[in-house]
């Protein structure tokens, strides 16, 4: 399989190649796209990293419900749907785990102390996006602590640019979507407002039990204050989902739930001629409540819960005692500032920040439960706050450029944290080669040092993991085409996954050994200027990760990494001036999984499989209609364990849009 796909990539950058001299207009030249995330403004094709920017107006056409099926397309990005349309999702960059990788809402990083598998319980939807950025590979030194495996910034469209826009989509399974997004200027003011409300009746409707149905809204506002003495960004967002979470975290339970809600805000500044400093305050909000027994088929009565003759109870006599209960806050702020000298561009960012859980499971006992409602209260918290502080410094000689940065942080329970590292690139023409070392260190959540339950235990003695990852690559950009190759080697301490070592055992967070993960990635875009065809890319990505001790354990996150993943989109025309999107991807997952079969649980292998999703679409004016069907082959897969996923999955759209 390997061998087919880079022959079939060797016939792409041949293709490509013939094709470097097309011109024509497009919507944006490949070679002028910048990045935001860095405080550089650097070109995408400058800079010295692996980096992606996918801007979703150039994917409106392909059939893209939710972030998670925007960032599949990435190969260095390993999705895992738990459910489908974004019910929730671990999300992971070069064979690392959900909690390693920094997420970003408009530069402010929203990492989730509690658990990375809320990382991206956001107040955004996909509706309300303009671009996403991502940087792959340690980067400590450009994003502080977590971003140990890269980092992803998801950046909103602009509340100056006037627009209207609604969307309705329906399809099986009582699938309806509706977006509504705005934005309008009055003077120094602009403002920008996105909802959506999401809905299905769950896919598994053949099934006995069919515990995928799930809600969600999502309403976002930016207000924008231009000034020329003190322009203010504010940014607001609250977000609700509930879910059946069907067999989620355990085979052995399948009718879990789900309720998550939560509030964003954030303010910002400008100010400064030679130096250009901006202030932000953020606070974040959560509340998550987890049912292993879903209480609408479990009826609680008189201390148990019941289901016609049934009680829930994790084994004879031991009967399920309620419901999980987590709040956790997030407050803080930074100051960012940049400069350019004889020196070259110096980027300086302080960052003050407090995390915080309130819960019935996670942290130490506090001294006065706090009541949430008449059967639960929060009986533990934890709270920690660390200081960062970020400086790079770059400098540019003809073609030449080099670039070094260090980040430290403080916490208390876990000390000081130091990480740092340096870049060398060269620049000729459409082409960039780079030399970079970085290292990078991820915090343990609140769910790794303290959760208790059926299947696992907690470990509060964890220390922090640390990295190392030295990479080599190239890029060509022009107008039309975007070619990039890297190699990368990382260098893992203290890895935290959660391990067992006989299938009965319970699931503990542990600092292993030493990891070493060897990785290839490889990506073409072409955008053609006439003809039948309008796009077409390809991405592949290869890893492959050995411990340096022969112990054998079964790995619940790090070690049932992708091994192989190719990505091919082609767009086209069709008939009647329509236009045809098809997407598919490969995954070959190294490792086993655990599931709950015949009474006990047992190994299996990971499956490789297709997927292949189709979109047409028709323009007519403001208005434009489409007709989606994911998983064309409907191939039967499991992305993470042995969680059931969807089925082929039909879905009609209509899209009005005012400019």
């Amino acid at each position: 399989m390997g061998k087919n796909i880079l022959g079939i990539f060797s016939f792409l950058i041949f293709f490509l190649c013939q094709s470097m001299n097309a011109q024509g207009p497009v919507q944006q030249k490949l070679d002028t796209i910048t990045i935001a995330s860095f405080g550089t403004g650097k070109y995408i094709k400058t800079f010295p990293k692996t980096i992606k920017v996918i801007q979703i107006k150039t994917l409106e056409s392909a059939g893209i419900e939710s972030l998670d099926d925007l960032l599949n397309l990435i190969a260095g990005i390993d999705v895992r749907t738990r459910g489908s349309k974004g019910v929730q999702s671990d999300l992971s960059i070069r064979g690392g785990n959900f909690d390693q990788v920094v997420i970003l809402l408009n530069g402010i990083k929203v990492n989730h102390p509690q658990t990375g598998h809320h990382n991206l319980d956001l107040p955004v939807d996909i509706s309300m996006i303009d671009r996403i950025e991502i940087l792959e590979g340690a980067s400590g030194q450009n994003f502080g602590v977590n971003a140990y495996s890269g980092a992803i910034n998801i950046i909103t469209k602009n509340p100056e640019t006037k627009q209207a826009h609604s969307a309705l989509k329906a399809g099986q399974f009582g699938y309806l979507k509706t977006d509504f997004d705005l934005a309008h200027s009055l003077k120094k003011m602009a403002v920008y407002n996105g909802f959506t409300y999401q809905r299905s009746d769950g896919y598994l409707a053949n099934d006995s039990i069919n515990n995928t149905d799930f809600y969600s809204i999502k309403d976002f506002i930016h207000i924008r204050y231009t000034d020329d003495t003190f322009p203010v960004d504010l940014q607001a967002g609250y977000h609700q989902k509930d879910f059946g979470a069907n067999s989620f975290y355990t085979s052995k339970y399948p009718w879990q739930y789900e309720k998550t809600r939560g509030y964003f805000a954030n303010i910002s500044s400008r100010f400064g001629k030679k130096i250009h400093w901006q202030p932000v305050l953020f606070y974040k909000l959560h509340f998550d409540e987890f049912q292993l027994f879903r209480e609408s088929v479990y009826h609680y009565r008189n201390g148990y819960y019941i289901h016609d003759k049934d009680t829930a109870q994790y084994a004879p006599h031991i009967y399920y005692p309620g419901h999980n209960y987590h709040k956790t806050q997030q407050w803080g702020g930074k100051i960012q500032g940049n400069f350019s000298s004889k020196w070259g561009y110096t980027y300086l960012n302080i960052a003050l920040r407090n995390e915080k859980i309130w819960s019935n499971k996670l942290g130490k006992d506090l001294i006065k439960p706090i009541v949430i409602n008449d059967r639960a209260a929060y009986t533990k918290s934890d709270e920690r706050t660390y200081l960062e502080v970020l400086l790079n410094q770059s400098k540019t000689w003809g073609k030449l450029e080099l670039g070094i940065g260090a980040n430290v942080l403080y916490e208390k329970q876990f000390d000081w944290q130091f990480n740092g590292g340096g870049y060398i690139s060269y620049r000729q023409n459409h082409w960039t080669h780079y030399i970079n070392v970085s290292t990078a260190s991820r915090l343990p959540t609140f769910t790794d040092l303290y959760y208790q339950g059926p299947a696992n235990i907690g470990n509060p003695d964890l220390q922090p993991e640390t990295a190392i990852t030295y990479e080599a690559g190239s890029k060509f950009f022009n107008a039309h085409n975007a070619i990039t190759a890297s190699i990368f080697l990382r260098q893992s301490n203290n890895t935290i996954d959660w391990i067992k070592y006989q299938p009965a055992d319970k699931w503990q967070p542990q600092n292993l050994t030493r990891l070493q993960t060897f990785g290839i990635e490889l990506s073409a875009i072409h955008r053609f200027k006439k003809g039948i065809l309008k796009k077409i890319s390809f991405s592949y990505a290869y890893l492959n990760m050995t411990k340096d001790r022969d112990v054998y354990f079964i790995s619940k996150y790090v070690l049932d990494y992708l091994k192989h993943k190719a990505n091919l989109l082609l767009t086209h025309h069709f008939f009647f001036d329509t236009e045809m999107t098809w997407t598919t991807v490969y995954k070959n997952r190294n490792g086993q999984y655990l599931d709950f079969k015949d009474g006990q649980y047992q190994l299996f292998d990971y499956q490789p499989y297709w997927l292949v999703n189709m979109k047409w679409s028709k323009q007519l004016k403001r208005t434009r209609l489409g007709l989606s069907i994911e998983n064309v082959l409907n191939v039967t897969y499991n992305d993470l364990s042995y969680i059931k996923m969807p089925g082929r999955w039909i879905i009609f759209e209509i899209d009005y849009k005012i400019k």
